[in-house]
């Protein structure tokens, strides 16, 4: 295949692991119209990161790089319990990723889904989530995909 046809594809779990040779374990968690996020171990400090790796479109596209390089070096100057940390960002084998932070738990879009949420627990989850969402825009990060299946819902709640 052409980087042509696969410009738009997320690579392997094996490619990442050639490329990202620091981490292991690694499982692809979702697909999206930018990339893929997998879980990863961390060999280093014997860790479990999630590694969010843009396609070949995304990270071939000047203007994209520099923002998605912005955002990343904003988000990991951010300290907030209700946002991901970010651990790392680079390029490698000409696709940018982010090592962040990894959330045992699932979307809102997938723990919600069909059931019925009280209005206390619909209250508080709003609650958090504006309050990471505040901290994130007064620090400059404007976040232009808010939707159920981007907020995740740590298992532990």
């Amino acid at each position: 295949m052409t980087l042509k046809q696969t410009a738009n594809t997320s690579p392997s779990a094996e490619e990442i692991q050639s490329f990202l040779p620091a981490y292991d374990s690694i499982e692809l968690l979702a697909t999206g119209g930018m990339g893929a996020v997998y879980r990863a171990r961390q060999i280093s400090l014997d860790r479990t990161v999630a590694i969010k790796v843009l396609t070949h479109a995304c990270s071939s596209a000047l203007q994209f790089r520099q923002i998605f390089k912005c955002e990343a070096q904003v988000m990991a100057k951010l300290n907030h319990p209700n946002l991901v940390s970010i651990y790392d960002y680079g390029e490698a084998n000409g696709l940018l990723y982010i090592v962040m932070q990894f959330v045992e738990g699932r979307s809102l879009h997938d723990a919600a889904h069909g059931k019925s949420v009280a209005p206390h627990e619909s209250a508080a989850l709003i609650s958090k989530i504006s309050k990471a969402l505040a901290h994130a825009h007064n620090s400059g990060i404007l976040h232009r995909d808010i939707k159920p299946a981007n907020i995740l819902v740590d298992s532990k709640i």
